[in-house]
C-alpha cells in the first residue's frame, strides 16, 4: 500500500471512471479459485399470475424484466415486478406469499429499510423516492432531484440505512434525500464513493483490460486505508456493484466478457466474476456465475446480506431464478 493520502489527493490522482460500483462480503479463510454452484432458492415463470414475474419489450420501449430485488433478514425475497405493477414477496422456501400493488410501472430500484419499510426509486418519470409500510401504504415520498442530483436519470443506486435514505449519482457520489425517520431534507449532505461501513468508503474504476483499481478511505481521518489492482480472467465490461461486509471485508463483482476481434459486438464468452477481499484488499474467495440472459433491462442483479450471503436475480430463458451462495 502506498503512503496514506487525503481523499482529495486520491480523487485527483485517480479520476472517477464511468462505471464504478462494488459490493460486500466476509473476510477470512484462504483464497480459492473454485466455482461454487449456487442454490436456486426461488423460481418464477414469465407471466402475470401468482408465482410469476413480468417482462415486456416492444418498438416503443426498452425490453425489461423485474428491475430490482431486496432480501429481508429472515431471507424472504422482495422482487420489484414493475411490469405487473406490484411488489412480490417469496418466502424463505421460495413460494410467493405476498403481492403489494404499486400503481405505477416506472419504479426501477428497491431497498429494504432497517425497520422493515420498502423504499422505491422512480428515476425517470415521477422522479421521486417513495417509502411504503408492510401493508403497501405510502408512508412518505420526496422529490429525487435537488442538491447533488442534477437529473433523475443520472442516479445509479438506492440505499436505506440507519441514518436515512441515500441515492447514488453517476456511480460516484451518494446523496442523502431522507433522514432516519424518512423526513425529507431541506439541506442534503453527500459523500464520495460507496459506504462500506460507518467510517469506510470504497472506490473502484476499470483500469483497462481485465483489471479494476480499488481503494478504501477512512471518512473521519480522510486517508486511504488500502488499495489494490484486482485482475480478472477476462476483460471487464462493467463493474456491477460495491458495498461493505462483516469484518470490514469487500466484495467486487464485475461483468467480464470476451469479444470476437473479427466481428464487432459479437461476444464469445461472458461471466459475472466476484472477488471476496479482506480489509487489506487481499483476495479470500472468488466466484463465477452466468449473467442474466437476453436484452431485458435490469437495474440491480446482485445483492449481499449482512452475513455475507450473495444473491442473484437472474433472468433465464423461461423465467427468473433467485440464486444464493452462502459465505
Amino acid at each position: 500500500m502506498r503512503r496514506p493520502t487525503t481523499w482529495s489527493d486520491a480523487r485527483t490522482a485517480r479520476r472517477p471512471a464511468a462505471a464504478a460500483v462494488l459490493f460486500t462480503l466476509l473476510a477470512g479463510g484462504t483464497a480459492t479459485a473454485a466455482t461454487d454452484e449456487p442454490e436456486v432458492v426461488a423460481r418464477a415463470d414469465w407471466g402475470s399470475g401468482d408465482g410469476q414475474l413480468g417482462r415486456r419489450g416492444g418498438e416503443e420501449s426498452a425490453p425489461e424484466g423485474p428491475m430490482s430485488f431486496a432480501i429481508t433478514p429472515t431471507e424472504e425475497i422482495w422482487v420489484l415486478d414493475q411490469v405487473n405493477l406490484r411488489l412480490v414477496r417469496f418466502d424463505a422456501a421460495g413460494r410467493q406469499d405476498r403481492a403489494l400493488p404499486l400503481g405505477s410501472d416506472t419504479f426501477q430500484d428497491l431497498a429494504l429499510a432497517p425497520t422493515g419499510e420498502l423504499v422505491l426509486l422512480d428515476r425517470l418519470a415521477a422522479r421521486l423516492v417513495r417509502v411504503l409500510d408492510a401493508s403497501g401504504a405510502t408512508v412518505t415520498e420526496t422529490p429525487l432531484e435537488g442538491y447533488g442530483i442534477a437529473e433523475g436519470g443520472g442516479t445509479t443506486a438506492l440505499f436505506a440505512r440507519d441514518d436515512g435514505v441515500w441515492v447514488e449519482y453517476d456511480h460516484r457520489r451518494a446523496v442523502r434525500v431522507m433522514g432516519p425517520q424518512y423526513e425529507p431534507l431541506f439541506f442534503r449532505n453527500d459523500h464520495g464513493g460507496r459506504a462500506l461501513g460507518p467510517d469506510v468508503l470504497g472506490f473502484a474504476r476499470r483500469a483497462g483490460g481485465a483489471q479494476v483499481e480499488l481503494w478504501t478511505v477512512d471518512r473521519k481521518r480522510d486517508v486511504v486505508l488500502a488499495d489494490a489492482l484486482v485482475t480478472f480472467d477476462e476483460p471487464v465490461a462493467r463493474i456491477v456493484t460495491l458495498a461493505a461486509a462483516p469484518q470490514r471485508g469487500v466484495v467486487l463483482a464485475v461483468h467480464a466478457m470476451t469479444e470476437d476481434p473479427a466481428q464487432d459486438d459479437r461476444v464469445t464468452h461472458e461471466m459475472l466474476e466476484v472477488r471476496y477481499l479482506d480489509a487489506t484488499l487481499a483476495e479470500r474467495r472468488r466466484l463465477r456465475t452466468t449473467p442474466s440472459v437476453g436484452a431485458w433491462e435490469q437495474f440491480k442483479e446482485l445483492e449481499v446480506s449482512a452475513d455475507g450471503t450473495l444473491w442473484q436475480l437472474a433472468f433465464v430463458a423461461d423465467g427468473v431464478e433467485v440464486r444464493r451462495w452462502r459465505p
